[in-house]
C-alpha cells in the first residue's frame, strides 16, 4: 500500500472545511470520500469508491445499525403516538421545577440507562426534549449531555455493549486470558480517567457550578429570547390521558432483555411486540396506525442512517489511504514509557474523531499500542485505560460520528449545531485527562 504520509489527514480536513461551510454533514462526508477517492486511483476512482460503498452496505455491522437505527426510530414514534412520552413529560414537569432540576434528571436517566450508549442518547433526548424546552434549555446542551453521559458510563460498566467489547480487545491483544476478562478491566476502572471526569464535568454542567462557555452560552441567550418549543399534549386525540407507563414499561423491557442477551437488537423487537399488546387493547392506536407509525419512525431515522453510512465509508478510505498508521507511526518514535498513557489517549482521540469511527479505531489502537507498552516496560493497564477512555473521547467529540448524530436526532437540531456548542465545553474534560495521564505516568509507569 503506497504511503500518502500527512497527505492522509485530507478527506477528513475537507469534511470538517466543507461541513461548517454548508452546515449538511452527509455530503460533507460524502466530499471527503470522494476526495480521498481521487487520491486513492485518480481518474478512475468511481468504480473503487462504488466497491467501498457496497462493501460498507454489505457488511453485516451496516444491516445491524440500520435495524437497530430504524427501528428505534419506530419505537420512538409508537411511545409520541401512544402518549406516553406526554404522559413521561407531565410527570418530569411535576418533579423538575426549573433549568437544574431538568438537567440533573437528564444527567441521571442517563446514568440509569447504562447497558448501551444508543439507547440512553435516544432514550433521554426523546424523553427529556419536551421537559427541556419548557425551562428554555437549548437543544444542544441536552444533546451534549446525553451523549457525554451514554458513553461514559457505559464505558466503566463491564456488563454493558461497551465493556464487553473492551474486555475481547484486552484478551485479543493477551493482556489476559479470557477467564480474567472481566477482573482485568475491573482492574484498569481507576485508569479510565476520561469517562470518569466526563461524568463529573456533565453533573457540574448540569447544575449551574461549570459555567457553560463560547457558542453553548450563545444558545441559552437565544433560547431565553425566543418562545420555548413546547409541544403540550395532555390528552390523546381520543380523550384519553397519556399514561407515562405507556413509554416507561416498554423501555424498561428493552433494557432488561439488551442486558439479558446482549443484544440490543433483540429487545427492540421484542418491545415492539410489546408496545402492539399494551396499546392495542387500550385503543390507543388501530392496527393499521400502529403500523403506519411504525413505519413513518423507521423513515424519520433515514438521515442519521445517510450521516453515519457515510461515516463509515470515511473510515474506510482513511484505512485505505494509511492515516491510522501514519498517525501512530508519526509519534511512536518520540515517546518515552511515562509518555506513552497520555500519547496514546491524545493519539487514539484524534484518530477517533478523524475516522469517525471508535471501536473500529480501538480495535486498531490495541494491537498496536499495547505491544510497545509491554516493550518499553511501561504499565499496560494505565495504558489500555488511555485506549479505553480515547475511544469515548472521540465519540463524544466527532461531530458526525454515530453517537454523535443520535444525540442530534433526537433533540432534533443539526449536526454542526453540536459540533459548535458541544466541543468548546469537552475542552476541561479532555485537558484534565490529559494531564492525568501525564501525571499517572510519571507515578504508576
Amino acid at each position: 500500500m503506497e504511503n500518502y504520509g500527512v497527505l492522509s489527514l485530507l478527506p477528513v480536513v475537507v469534511v470538517i472545511v466543507l461541513v461548517f461551510f454548508t452546515r449538511r454533514t452527509a455530503v460533507s462526508l460524502l466530499a471527503g470520500t470522494l476526495v480521498g477517492a481521487v487520491m486513492l486511483y485518480g481518474a478512475g476512482f468511481p468504480k473503487p469508491w462504488l466497491d467501498v460503498v457496497y462493501g460498507v452496505m454489505g457488511s453485516d455491522l451496516w444491516i445491524w445499525l440500520v435495524l437497530v437505527c430504524g427501528l428505534f426510530g419506530s419505537l420512538v414514534a409508537l411511545f409520541e403516538a401512544s402518549g406516553g412520552i406526554q404522559g413521561f413529560t407531565a410527570i418530569a414537569g411535576r418533579i423538575c421545577k426549573g433549568e437544574k432540576q431538568t438537567l440533573l434528571a437528564s444527567w441521571l436517566l442517563g446514568i440509569v440507562i447504562f447497558v448501551d450508549d444508543w439507547l440512553s442518547i435516544l432514550s433521554v433526548g426523546t424523553a427529556m426534549r419536551r421537559a427541556t424546552d419548557r425551562f428554555h434549555i437549548p437543544r444542544e446542551m441536552l444533546a451534549f449531555l446525553s451523549n457525554v453521559t451514554a458513553s461514559s458510563v457505559c464505558v466503566i460498566v463491564p456488563t454493558s455493549t461497551w465493556g464487553v467489547f473492551m474486555i475481547s480487545q484486552l484478551v485479543a491483544t493477551d493482556v489476559c486470558t479470557t477467564e480474567a476478562g472481566m477482573s482485568t478491566f475491573v482492574q484498569t476502572l481507576p485508569f479510565l480517567f476520561y469517562p470518569l471526569v466526563a461524568l463529573l464535568c456533565g453533573l457540574l454542567y448540569a447544575v449551574g457550578i461549570l459555567p457553560k462557555v463560547g457558542p453553548m452560552r450563545k444558545a441559552y441567550t437565544l433560547a431565553r429570547a425566543q418562545e420555548a418549543h413546547v409541544e403540550e399534549a395532555p390528552q390523546q386525540e381520543s380523550g384519553k390521558k397519556p399514561h407515562a407507563l405507556n413509554f416507561l414499561l416498554p423501555l424498561v423491557l428493552v433494557t432488561a432483555v439488551t442486558i439479558a442477551t446482549r443484544e440490543i437488537l433483540y429487545g427492540i423487537l421484542l418491545c415492539l411486540v410489546f408496545c402492539a399488546v399494551l396499546y392495542l387493547p387500550q385503543k390507543l392506536l388501530t392496527p393499521g396506525a400502529y403500523l403506519d407509525t411504525a413505519m413513518t419512525g423507521f423513515k424519520g431515522m433515514i438521515g442519521v442512517l445517510a450521516i453515519v453510512t457515510c461515516a463509515f465509508m470515511l473510515r474506510d478510505i482513511n484505512s485505505l489511504l494509511g492515516m491510522p498508521e501514519f498517525v501512530i507511526g508519526a509519534a511512536k518514535a518520540a515517546i518515552s514509557p511515562q509518555l506513552l498513557p497520555a500519547a496514546a489517549f491524545l493519539i487514539v482521540t484524534v484518530l477517533a474523531v478523524a475516522a469517525g469511527n471508535f471501536w473500529g479505531i480501538c480495535a486498531i489502537a490495541f494491537p498496536v499500542i499495547i505491544p510497545i507498552a509491554q516493550a518499553m516496560d511501561a504499565n499496560v493497564l494505565l495504558t489500555a485505560g488511555a485506549i479505553i477512555s480515547a475511544t469515548a473521547a472521540g465519540s463524544h467529540i466527532c461531530f458526525f460520528g454515530s453517537e454523535a448524530t443520535l444525540a442530534c436526532s433526537a433533540a432534533q437540531i443539526e449536526n454542526v449545531r453540536y459540533a459548535q456548542a458541544a466541543i468548546p465545553m469537552l475542552i476541561i474534560p479532555v485537558g484534565v485527562s490529559i494531564l492525568l495521564y501525564l501525571a499517572a505516568g510519571f507515578l504508576v509507569g
